[in-house]
């Protein structure tokens, strides 16, 4: 019985120290939710963009260097459609890259959501809705810049003039992280 209490305490008191000291033992996703402002967003006639710095975000700060994955990239978009019916996309490129047009973008950024329609008017986008038009194939090359912890979104549409307006939205990053 003494036996069976030794262990007992041993395993116990193995566990409460790898809890308590933070044990790099366990692998789990995490959540980054960037909040993007109206005023964040930069309209460029014929695209909007908007700047993402993950590295003023806590917990992308506690777990950067523990990235194995980019699980997901998704949205939540509150948008406004001034014009006619639109399909609607997005790009990411790496903040040292500058587009002045939307062949620019197309030609060297990476094609984050594809296919979005937007009929006129007030428009609101989930987080799981965004993810039916998740480009995945992409993830490899957003997870370098998921760890570099800065690039910008670009919002183009499949006909001009750019009438879409982002109203404000959401960037949600699902990331593995691990020893």
């Amino acid at each position: 019985m003494i036996k069976k209490i030794t262990w007992f305490a041993l395993l116990s008191a193995l566990l409460a120290i790898l809890i308590v000291g933070g044990c790099n033992l366990v692998t789990g996703t995490f959540v980054v939710d960037i909040n993007v402002k109206n005023t964040d967003i930069v309209p460029h006639g014929t695209f909007e963009y908007f700047a993402v710095d993950l590295t003023t975000n806590d917990t992308w700060k506690n777990h950067k260097d523990n990235i194995k994955n980019v699980d997901n990239i998704g949205f939540q978009l509150w948008v406004t459609n001034n014009g006619s019916a639109v399909t609607w996309e997005f790009y990411a490129d790496t903040t040292s890259v500058s587009h002045a047009d939307t062949s620019s973008i197309r030609a060297n950024g990476k094609q984050i959501l594809a296919g979005l329609s937007l009929a006129p008017g007030k428009t609101y986008i989930d987080w799981p809705t965004s993810l039916i038009y998740l480009n995945s194939k992409e993830l490899p090359t957003f997870k370098q810049w998921v760890e570099a912890g800065k690039f910008d979104i670009y919002a183009l549409t499949d006909k001009l003039p750019y009438n879409v307006t982002i109203d404000s939205a959401h960037v949600i990053i699902t990331v593995t992280a691990g020893p």
